[in-house]
Order: structure tokens, then sequence, then C-alpha cells
């Protein structure tokens, strides 16, 4: 289903008007999608019955101050349009609190938080483009980026991931926890590399960050039709999540706020590697008949528990791409099945994965399922350029 040409939300079939922004998106006699700002659908020449450029809905922003000892007083109301809360909203969003504040600011530094309303007039009503020119917005938001910095959440792994230093977002819940860190982490990826953060990119990042489970595919589908606009398979945040963006800042400051403890999940933990299921063993057997790169190699030319581990893990992941991240008990199953002639135990494939000494080259998921990092992908892609193991 395609996204609705006036607010990017997901259309639903069963409707010819947007659930959010009410705008018309199919035409009412054949049913085709329309075009924006269209007066008649291209495809049977039926004009419309509600014009396309309808007036819609505004935001409304209130500032009020009050200074009785100096009889200082302020009133301000202020209506965006979409298309102009589309640039103000997270500079707005940036300086106004969304929890109150520990201490009260002086009314002086209250006006120096909005540098762009130098009005005194009450009962203001003005469009964006009367409030602030496009310089003095990036100034602004610049000022917000400032009192934000991505630095103070994130720092760089030098494999082109961010790795935050404080795993509590505040959220309620894991899901909540999930989201909130997808939105950080789209932001401070957008501002630190200055480039969209690619969609397959946010995957990647969450294993390395622990919050991946096997509900967070789900959970950053949800957050991306929410506050994400999706660009050719990158990421960056609509006026949504920049709004939700402000709020997350703002709880995060708030020392006395905590969220959901998924980092000491209460389930036990075993040391042993869990059992292959049937199910398991369905999927392994689907995957040794699919083309690997790696069937023209003697593999007999590995000679090291931790290149067997190496090879099962990029099949898995970068080569088959059936999975993003792997039991060590389906990884061993999935090896000897496909390459009879490889010598090696289960237990001595889970040890392999789970020694310190080879952490260079594997990583964990929470729920302990097992990645390559960039070095052992390297690796093995050396192999595939030579020909050869």
């Amino acid at each position: 289903m395609p996204n609705c040409p006036y607010c990017d939300f997901l259309i639903d079939e069963a409707y010819n008007f947007c659930v959010s922004c009410e705008q018309q998106v199919k035409c009412l006699t054949c049913g085709s999608y329309l075009i924006k700002d269209k007066s008649k659908c291209l495809k049977c020449g039926n004009f419309l019955n509600t014009p396309q450029t309808a007036a819609t809905p505004m935001n409304n922003f209130s500032l009020e101050e009050e200074q009785s000892d100096s009889n200082y007083s302020r009133k301000l109301n202020l209506s965006f349009t979409d298309n102009a809360i589309d640039k103000v909203a997270s500079v707005l969003g940036g300086y106004v609190p969304l929890v109150p504040p520990k201490s009260p600011k002086p009314v002086a530094q209250q006006q120096l938080a909005l540098p762009f309303l130098q009005t005194s007039e009450e009962n203001e009503q003005l469009d964006q483009s009367e409030i602030m020119t496009d310089e003095a917005v990036e100034t602004t938001a610049k000022n917000v980026l400032d009192n934000n910095s991505p630095s103070d959440y994130f720092e760089k792994d030098g494999q082109g991931f961010l790795i935050s230093n404080n795993h509590d977002y505040k959220g309620k819940n894991k899901k909540l926890q999930q989201q909130r860190f997808s939105i950080l982490y789209v932001w401070a990826y957008n501002s630190l590399n200055r480039e969209l953060v690619p969609n397959d990119h946010l995957t990647q990042a969450a294993q390395r960050n622990g919050v991946y489970d096997q509900n967070y595919p789900t959970y950053l589908k949800e957050a991306a039709n929410r506050f994400f606009t999706k660009l050719d398979g990158t990421f960056k945040l609509n006026p949504s999540g920049r709004a939700e963006l402000s709020k997350i800042h703002a709880e995060m400051q708030d020392s006395d706020l905590s969220g959901s403890e998924y980092w000491n999940s209460t389930r036990k933990k075993s040391s042993r590697s869990p059992r292959a299921t049937k199910e398991d063993a369905q999927r392994v057997e689907q995957w040794v008949q699919m083309p690997s790169k790696f069937d023209s190699f003697d593999v007999r030319g590995l000679n090291t528990r931790s290149d067997l581990a190496i090879l099962a893990l990029y099949d898995i992941t970068k080569e088959l791409k059936v999975e993003t991240s792997v039991k060590p008990s389906l990884a061993y199953e999935y090896l000897t099945k496909r390459y009879k002639t490889v010598s090696i135990t289960n237990k001595n494939l889970s040890d392999t994965l789970s020694d310190k000494r080879y952490k260079k080259y594997f990583e964990r998921t929470s729920e302990g399922l097992c990645y390559l990092t960039q070095e052992s992908e390297s690796l093995a892609e050396s192999w595939i350029s030579k020909g050869s193991i």
C-alpha cells in the first residue's frame, strides 16, 4: 500500500480518504489512487467532489509569561499549517519542555529561549512565513542541537555504528525502549554522519547496543510508520518524530524518571546452547538447498574452529541472508549438513562463539544469538575474492 501524498501516512485500502489528514486519496468513481493537488482523477477523468486544496487543520502553539514585580506579561498564540510545522516542530519542541523543570528559570532566560519572537502583542496568530526566515530556523535549530548533542547519547565505534552510552531510554516497557532507541539513533546518525540512516542498518545497530530481540523488527516497523520519512531505503525523522524526540530528550534529562530495565531480564540464562527444534531442523534443510559462493571452495582448508564458525555465520547472515543473527546450535547444524568434510563438535563451535579470545570476530544479542563483527565479515569476503580459503 502507498503512503498518503499529503502527510506520508500509510493509506488504508478500506477508505477513499486518508485516516490521518482526511485528504481524498482515491477516486470515488474508479478507485484509482490520486495524485497530489490534481483536480481530477488522471485515470478516468472524473473531477473530484472535494478540492484537494482544502484547508488543512492548524497546529496551535501558546506561550504565557508573567512577572508581577515588574508588571510584565506576555500572551502569545501561534498557528501553523502542516507544511509550516514541518520546519518549526523540532524548534518549538526543543524549547518547550514536556516535563516540568526542576527549578524555574528567570524570565530573562525564557525570553532568550525564543529569540525569533520579539513582539508583546496579545493573541497573535501568524503563518510560519511571517514568524521567521529560513536562516533564523537554521540558527535556532542549531541551538537545539547544541543543547541536545548526539555525542551526549552515542559514540562512534569505528565500524560505521553508534554505541549508546545510556541503555535506559525511559520507555515504560521494552517495546517503548526499543522504539525510543530507534528514534534517538536515527536522529544521532543523521546529525553525526551528515547522511540518512539505511533502514537495514538499524537492526544491526540494535544488536550491537543490546536492544535487539525477535520482536524488534515489528516494533521498528511501527515506529517507522509513525515517526520516520522513508526515502529510497533510508530513514529520517518526520514532524511527529521530531516532536517525539523532544519528549525523549526531556525525559532522558530527568534523573528521577526511569524506564523498563530490559537489560536485567528475570529470565534465567543458560550457559548451554538451546537444542534445535523440529522447526529449526526444517529451516536448516531449506538453507542447505540454497546456493552459496562457498559451494565451489574446498573448506578443508579451514584449520581453526574460529574459521569454521565464521564460515557458518557468514553463510547464514550475509550470503543466504536468511537471518541477521543465529543460535549456535543452528549454526552447527547448518555447517555440518552443508559441509560434510568439516570436523567440529557442537560444543566446540558453541565454546568458540563464547570464547573471549575471539571477541573481535563474534558478537551476541541480548537473546544469545550470534552474528559477525566487521572484521570477521571482511575476512570471509577476502576468501570469496581470492576464490579459495
